[in-house]
């Protein structure tokens, strides 16, 4: 079940945005890793993709070569696990729609794009990447085992990484006070607690 949860991540929300992107605008949205681009950028970016590469393994070994997968955690297990990751999916998807012809994967640092606020960005900084946490966890459960967990963690330590290090040093240099403004009133990953 986890591969037909990465394949249909992978047709909505990287080939299928990709292609709906270029229809928008003439451009795909994908701004890959240059050789002169910052080192933060091109080790935050690989970390990102070999967790991701490192994940279709585990589930191709788990799916095809009888990788075995403790603990056990039965029908309810995966109804959880595709639950999460189908929420994930939509929660990505969504994030995507909402950004518009802004939507990028990667940065380009000579491009200029426009802040988005509105929707579920009045929220949350990075639902995109709130939605690839939550299909992360649902693949966990999916696939319960030690590896699968410290790749989790991994993956998000890379995203973290990316996103306080490139994305949002990128949005401050691009957006100034703006920026800043929209930091401190959303959260990075989920909405920020209201002070009583």
């Amino acid at each position: 079940m986890s591969l037909i949860m990465i394949t249909l991540f992978i047709i909505v929300a990287i080939v299928g945005r990709s292609l709906w992107q270029n229809q928008l605008t003439g451009d795909s949205g994908m701004r890959p890793v240059k050789r002169n681009s910052p080192l933060m950028m091109i080790f935050s970016s690989a970390l990102i993709i070999l967790v991701f590469i490192a994940v279709i393994i585990i589930s191709l070994l788990t799916t095809f070569a009888g990788f075995e997968v403790y603990p056990k955690l039965g029908i309810y297990g995966n109804s959880l696990g595709i639950l999460f990751c189908l929420v994930g999916i939509l929660l990505t998807s969504l994030s995507q729609i909402q950004m518009g012809t802004e939507w990028r994967i990667g940065v380009d640092e000579n491009e200029k794009t426009k802040l988005i606020t509105h929707g579920v960005y009045s929220k949350i900084r990075n639902p995109i990447y709130t939605g690839v946490i939550i299909f992360g966890l649902g693949l966990v459960v999916l696939i319960p085992n030690i590896i699968m967990i410290m790749l989790a963690l991994l993956g998000y330590a890379a995203i973290e990484l990316h996103v306080r290090k490139v994305e949002e040093p990128h949005l401050e240099k691009l957006h100034g006070q703006l920026f800043t403004n929209y930091k401190n009133s959303t959260g990075r990953y989920f909405p920020r607690r209201k002070k009583p």
